[in-house]
């Protein structure tokens, strides 16, 4: 076997993505777990694979014809929609509307500035842990067989979300 074949062929048993050569493929591998499958196609849906002339399309090294972006990202919404939300509902804001006649003028502004105060902290709290799952998210692709390029682009993605939530707990 030529040299350049049999690293091809050693690269391909530890590159997980390299196996599949469709997003169908990915997603009907009995062997990957949602995690893993969600990992593969986060990295084939990155802005590192898009075509340039054509940036709904991506070019995943090792493949012959590029994925459509469309297609992976309604695998990852499905691969979603296994994985549902954690149970409960949202929790019933006070709004001033909630008040009677009376009290609505001296007691309105204060029911206006608490809520305020609740929805932007709810949001940075959502923002927060979003950015906290993406560096799990980062970490665990990290953990993989990467090649240079996609490696360092992971490694800055990273950073950025590491600034992020540093940002977010200084507010």
């Amino acid at each position: 076997m030529k040299r350049a074949v049999r690293d091809q062929v050693a690269s391909m048993q530890f590159r997980p993505d390299a196996h599949h050569r469709s997003v169908q493929a990915v997603l009907k591998d009995p062997k990957l777990s949602s995690d893993e499958k969600r990992a593969i196609l986060s990295v084939w849906a990155s802005d590192m694979y898009a075509v340039e002339s054509s940036p709904m399309l991506r070019m995943i090294p090792g493949h012959t014809t590029p994925l459509r972006l469309s297609d992976i990202l309604s695998a990852l919404r499905g691969l979603d929609e296994d994985d549902p939300p954690p149970r409960g509902g949202a929790a019933k804001r006070i709004m001033a509307g909630n008040i009677d006649a009376d009290s609505h003028a001296t007691i309105a502004p204060a029911v206006y500035h608490l809520a305020r105060l609740r929805r932007e902290a709810d949001l940075r709290a959502a923002s927060m842990r979003a950015h906290r799952n993406n560096i799990r998210r980062y970490q665990r692709i990290l953990k993989t067989d990467l090649t240079e390029l996609e490696r360092q682009f992971v490694v800055r993605r990273l950073a950025q979300e590491r600034s992020a939530i540093r940002n977010l707990a200084q507010m």
